[in-house]
Protein backbone atom coordinates (compact mmCIF):
# COMPACT_ATOMS: atom_id res chain seq x y z
CA UNK A 1 0.00 0.00 0.00
CA UNK A 2 1.55 3.21 -1.06
CA UNK A 3 2.29 5.18 2.34
CA UNK A 4 -0.12 8.33 1.11
CA UNK A 5 -2.66 5.68 1.59
CA UNK A 6 -2.17 4.32 5.11
CA UNK A 7 -2.74 5.30 8.50
CA UNK A 8 0.31 6.65 10.86
CA UNK A 9 -0.16 4.28 13.84
CA UNK A 10 1.35 3.55 17.16
CA UNK A 11 3.12 0.37 17.69
CA UNK A 12 2.56 0.48 21.27
CA UNK A 13 -1.08 1.93 21.74
CA UNK A 14 -1.64 5.00 22.65
CA UNK A 15 -4.77 4.10 24.52
CA UNK A 16 -2.26 1.47 27.08
CA UNK A 17 0.61 4.18 27.29
CA UNK A 18 2.65 3.92 23.84
CA UNK A 19 4.52 7.35 23.65
CA UNK A 20 4.20 9.57 20.12
CA UNK A 21 7.47 9.12 18.98
CA UNK A 22 9.36 8.22 15.56
CA UNK A 23 10.49 4.72 16.98
CA UNK A 24 6.66 4.05 18.09
CA UNK A 25 4.88 4.75 15.04
CA UNK A 26 4.66 3.35 11.78
CA UNK A 27 2.48 3.20 8.40
CA UNK A 28 -0.02 0.79 8.17
CA UNK A 29 -3.13 0.32 5.23
CA UNK A 30 -6.10 0.28 7.14
CA UNK A 31 -6.92 -3.01 7.65
CA UNK A 32 -3.67 -3.79 8.93
CA UNK A 33 -4.21 -0.59 11.27
CA UNK A 34 -7.82 -2.43 12.51
CA UNK A 35 -6.59 -5.94 13.07
CA UNK A 36 -4.72 -4.45 16.09
CA UNK A 37 -6.99 -1.82 17.31
CA UNK A 38 -7.55 -1.49 21.05
CA UNK A 39 -11.19 -2.08 20.65
CA UNK A 40 -11.02 -5.47 19.41
CA UNK A 41 -11.46 -8.35 22.03
CA UNK A 42 -7.90 -9.62 23.46
CA UNK A 43 -9.26 -12.93 21.85
CA UNK A 44 -9.34 -11.52 18.23
CA UNK A 45 -6.23 -8.77 18.29
CA UNK A 46 -3.03 -9.03 16.23
CA UNK A 47 -0.08 -7.38 17.81
CA UNK A 48 2.88 -5.98 16.03
CA UNK A 49 6.35 -5.47 17.01
CA UNK A 50 8.16 -3.13 14.85
CA UNK A 51 12.82 -3.43 15.16
CA UNK A 52 14.71 -0.53 14.89
CA UNK A 53 15.16 -1.62 11.00
CA UNK A 54 11.27 -0.83 10.10
CA UNK A 55 10.91 -4.63 10.04
CA UNK A 56 7.52 -5.45 11.91
CA UNK A 57 6.03 -8.54 13.24
CA UNK A 58 2.82 -9.64 13.28
CA UNK A 59 1.34 -11.69 16.32
CA UNK A 60 -1.85 -13.47 15.15
CA UNK A 61 -4.20 -14.54 18.12
CA UNK A 62 -3.59 -18.22 16.83
CA UNK A 63 0.23 -17.94 17.95
CA UNK A 64 1.76 -17.36 14.50
CA UNK A 65 4.00 -14.60 13.74
CA UNK A 66 4.67 -13.01 10.15
CA UNK A 67 7.48 -10.82 9.26
CA UNK A 68 6.71 -7.67 7.32
CA UNK A 69 10.06 -5.73 6.02
CA UNK A 70 10.40 -2.57 4.62
CA UNK A 71 11.35 -2.03 1.05
CA UNK A 72 14.16 0.19 0.67
CA UNK A 73 13.74 2.16 -2.14
CA UNK A 74 11.77 5.24 -3.16
CA UNK A 75 9.00 5.32 -5.42
CA UNK A 76 7.87 8.60 -7.17
CA UNK A 77 4.42 9.48 -8.12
Amino acid sequence: MPVHRCDIDHNHDHARGGKTRVDNLAHLCRRHHTLKHPDIPNAHRWTARQERDGTITWHTPLGRDYTDRPTHRVMLI
